[in-house]
């Protein structure tokens, strides 16, 4: 059996997510890509991957077309080899991988790309051979459109392609586990501690807190990254990694129950919340925002007044106290749908020197949306693992994260 590979990641380049390196095709161009659990599809600028010059790389009817919340991008599809390495002989896969063609500036911060980490859903193509065939084409690269890179053009663009056949595409780790001879197991993990660049030295990048570890093929195995028992929470679908967010508590207060999805809400969104590494801040429900805010200001009316302050404006660090906040935790459903808490400490929902050196931003926003993401604040504080094993759909583990300088 391989042994799972531990691979270095930073925030630096992800502005606040967190990148791994890749080598792609033939040429093994390097790039730094985002490792996001609430998409699935694996995409590299254009600027970054020429497919043109990839002796591996094998040419298809596909294109992608992807709106996120941050960004957007539409482009061909291809297959090519991937390999990743922690040192030593790197593991490669030929997978699809979609080129940006046309994309919004600024789509992966200062990345190079993206690879999804969730389920097959996610990953869509549309097939383009009937309109190829009517052009005198047979495959979708090169491009044969030319968009503006902007939002609208894209989500335009997305209007055509919307009348053509979609077929789900595997996504890359999928790809990993089922080439048995690389990951055998359906199993990979985080260890994390900043969702924003830490800015308190003069060299970001070479700063701990800026660094972490993406684990690929084990979790628990790894008892140098974290310590005590593992908390685990239920994976109710594979749309995203889905969980059931019970209730929300303040400093050991009063439990506030939140909102469950309505019957239209739930055919579109499955459950109230999300698992997701690609959330640099808590993206919170309307309801459950206000259940947070009205438990702080029963807990200290000034650390309300200071939270609602810093939707608007960053925070001097001399103006903060972390003694004086309180733990924020999170209640969701086990797999016996019993409630097991997730706390978030005011050390990660509060992220110390960014966007400058002594500055302070609140990482506990009002998502206006009926779903809380529950990103990187709530996983800086676990060594998290993501196991697709248990069926149907998974669990994701929590266990305490050890503390940073032990990345080796």
């Amino acid at each position: 059996m391989p042994p799972a590979l531990r691979i270095p990641i930073t925030n630096v380049y992800g502005k606040g997510d967190y990148t791994a390196k890749i080598k792609i095709g033939s040429a093994g161009a390097p790039a730094n890509v985002l490792l996001d659990t609430g998409s699935s599809t694996l995409a590299i600028n254009s600027a970054a991957y020429d497919p043109g010059s990839d002796h591996s790389m094998a040419t298809t009817t596909y294109a992608q077309d992807i709106i996120y919340d941050t960004g957007s991008w539409t482009g061909p599809v291809v297959k090519t080899d991937i390999a990743v390495s922690a040192g030593g002989q790197p593991l490669s896969v030929n997978t699809y991988l979609a080129v940006t063609a046309d994309y919004e500036p600024g789509n992966f911060g200062d990345a190079d790309g993206v690879i999804g980490l969730a389920f097959n859903d996610l990953n869509q193509a549309y097939d383009l051979l009937p309109f190829l065939a009517d052009i005198g084409r047979s495959v979708t690269y090169p491009w044969p459109f030319k968009i503006r890179n902007s939002r609208i053009a894209i989500k335009e663009f997305k209007k055509f392609l919307d009348r053509l056949p979609k077929n789900d595409l595997t996504p890359y780790f999928s790809a990993m586990t089922q080439q048995g001879n690389l990951i055998t197991r359906s199993i990979f993990a985080f260890y994390t501690h900043r969702s924003a660049i830490s800015m308190g030295t003069n060299n970001p990048p070479t700063d701990p807190l800026n660094q972490g570890l993406f684990i690929l093929g084990e979790g628990p195995q790894h008892t140098d990254l974290y310590s005590g028992n593992f908390t685990d929470v239920k994976v109710v679908h594979d749309m995203w990694y889905n969980t059931n967010l019970l209730a929300i508590q303040v400093a050991g207060g009063p439990q506030t129950a939140v909102k469950q999805l309505d019957m239209q809400n739930a055919k579109t969104n499955v459950s109230n919340s999300i698992i997701d590494s690609g959330a640099a801040a808590m993206m919170l429900a309307p309801d459950v925002y206000d259940a947070v805010m009205s438990s702080l200001r029963a807990f200290n009316p000034a650390l309300a007044n200071i939270a609602t302050q810093a939707q608007q404006n960053v925070i001097p660090v001399a103006n903060l106290n972390l003694g004086d906040w309180p733990d924020i935790t999170f209640l969701l459903a086990d797999k016996n749908n019993n409630p097991v808490p997730l706390s978030c400490s005011p050390a990660t929902y509060w992220q110390f020197d960014a966007p400058q050196a002594g500055q302070a931003i609140f990482q506990m926003l009002n998502s206006n949306g009926v779903q809380s993401i529950l990103g990187l604040p709530l996983l800086n504080n676990y060594y998290t693992v993501f196991d697709r094993e248990n069926d149907p759909y998974g669990i994701v583990r929590f266990a305490k994260i050890s503390p940073p300088g032990i990345l080796v």
